[in-house]
Parts: C-alpha cells; structure tokens; sequence
C-alpha cells in the first residue's frame, strides 16, 4: 500500500527551533482554517474557499517544515497529545481539499490508511497517528494488522497512557465526527474533558429510560475496547453526563441494579463531508 504524502512536494526549511515552538504554530494555523471556515451554525467547513485561501498558503508551508522535526522532542503525553491531535485534524482537512473529495472521505479507496505527512525520517498515515500512535499501536477493527510491526521504530512515538478521550478529539472529515478544535499541552485535560463532555450530551448519546435502551454512536462500538466493558463504559458517560437523574440511571445499570438488561443501539454514521 502507497502512501499519498501531502507535504513532501512542498520545499521548505527548518525553521523551528523546538517542540513548542512547531506546536504553537501548528495549533495557530489550524485555528485559523477553523475559525475563518467552519460555520458554526450549519457545522460545515468550507473547504473550496480554504483551497484559495492565504490561511491554507501558510498552512501549507507549515506543513512542509514538518519534513525537517525531530520527533523525540516530544516527550511529554500531555505534548504529544496535543500535537498529534491536531496534526490529525490538519492532514485529514489537508487530504480532503488536495485530492479533491466532494461529497464523502469514502470517495478515496484507503483515505485514512494512505493520506500522510513525512515527519522527519518517518512517514504517518492518518491511521498511523490514530491507531498507531494515539491508540498505542491497536488494530483498526479485528480482522486488521497492528499499524507498527515490532521493530517500527515509530514505536517510540506511541502515548504512554491510553487516553479514550481522544476519539471526541478526532476530526474524520464527517457529519459523525465530533466538532473541529484545537489543543495545547498546557490545557489538554481541560479541553479533552470538554470535547467528550460535549460529545456525550449530544445527539450522538441518546438515553431513553422509559424504553430501557441507549442510543450510542458507532464511535463506542467500533473502539469498545478502549472504554472497557459495558459497565466502564456507562460509568464514563455517567461522568460526563449533564443531567443528575440521567448520571444515576447510567451508574445504576453499570453495577447490574437494574432490570431487565439494557439494550444499546448503535446509530447510523453519517459519513457525508462536513
């Protein structure tokens, strides 16, 4: 499988001098595609203005420095959080507008396993930053192959903790995703707390007690393994859940209190562009 790498075409030089100085403008440059583009009543982005646009021209050059960092300064979880979350949000906007996808990320065969940046001496896929990385080098779905073979020495790049949030971080260029947003080291607790609380009290997490059943979306069953088992997971959305007699139903039915079993349904993803 070939990669489709985005900013090897572009020459650039280094001009960074450490870890927080790239973060910072990377997370600058992502803001700035954010706020100028995405509409924040329709909850789309316009990606044909970005395209000629001198946001996305900085962007752009940005991206090709990328070519020339070293990697190992990230030491920190809370810093490689930050950075490869929103290098994710910036490749995948990247991949949409430069292979010219109308209507769905689906219209390229393998956008997210081949879509990727060379980071220094490494070349990432969005699925490499996903799975590889944020997910500590998981597979995609069962029948798929861990993205680094055992010697990849993009190993050392992996998070040291697992952190579930991130899927509530996570742009896939979808109706389904959760909003765009950007992220900073300094306050990547906060700010994940805030994506997934956000993301929990919204439509894509429907409790419905009268009928026993919860409707989740396909982001809980597709990364189960990642929220634990069913009552960790009813514990996590109890956490976040604004409503206090919703946070009880939730917790009751994680220790077994409740009868009969609760039923989930999983919704339809929408995998229209946003």
């Amino acid at each position: 499988m070939a990669y489709r790498i985005l900013n090897a075409q572009i020459a650039s030089k280094p001009v960074f001098a450490d870890v927080g100085q790239l973060a910072a403008q990377l997370k600058q440059a992502v803001n700035d595609l954010n706020s100028q583009f995405f509409d924040l009543h329709t909850a789309k982005v316009n990606y044909v203005a970005i395209k000629v646009s001198d946001a996305y021209q900085s962007y752009l050059q940005l991206a090709a420095t990328l070519q020339h960092f070293d990697l190992s300064a990230l030491q920190s979880q809370a810093e490689r959080l930050a950075f490869w979350i929103n290098l994710y949000n910036a490749l995948t906007i990247h991949g949409i507008i430069e292979l010219g996808i109308k209507r769905t990320v689906r219209e390229i065969p393998q956008f997210f396993e081949t879509v990727a940046y060379q980071l220094g001496s490494d070349v990432l896929s969005l699925d490499d930053i996903e799975h590889g990385i944020l997910r500590q080098n998981q597979k995609k779905h069962w029948l798929a192959r861990r993205p680094f073979k055992p010697h990849d020495g993009r190993l050392a790049l992996m998070l040291e903790v697992s952190e579930p949030r991130i899927h509530f971080a996570l742009v896939c260029g979808s109706q389904s995703c959760p909003p765009i947003n950007t992220y900073q080291a300094k306050q990547i607790e906060q700010q994940l707390d805030w994506a997934t609380s956000s993301f929990v009290n919204s439509d894509q997490v429907v409790l419905e007690p009268d009928l026993n059943r919860i409707k989740l979306s396909k982001l809980f069953k597709w990364y189960a393994q990642d929220f634990g088992t069913q009552a960790q997971l009813l514990k996590f959305l109890a956490h976040y859940r604004h409503d206090q007699a919703e946070q009880d139903w939730l917790r009751e039915h994680s220790l077994g209190q409740s009868r009969p079993k609760l039923r989930m349904i999983w919704l339809d993803y929408d995998w229209g562009l946003n």
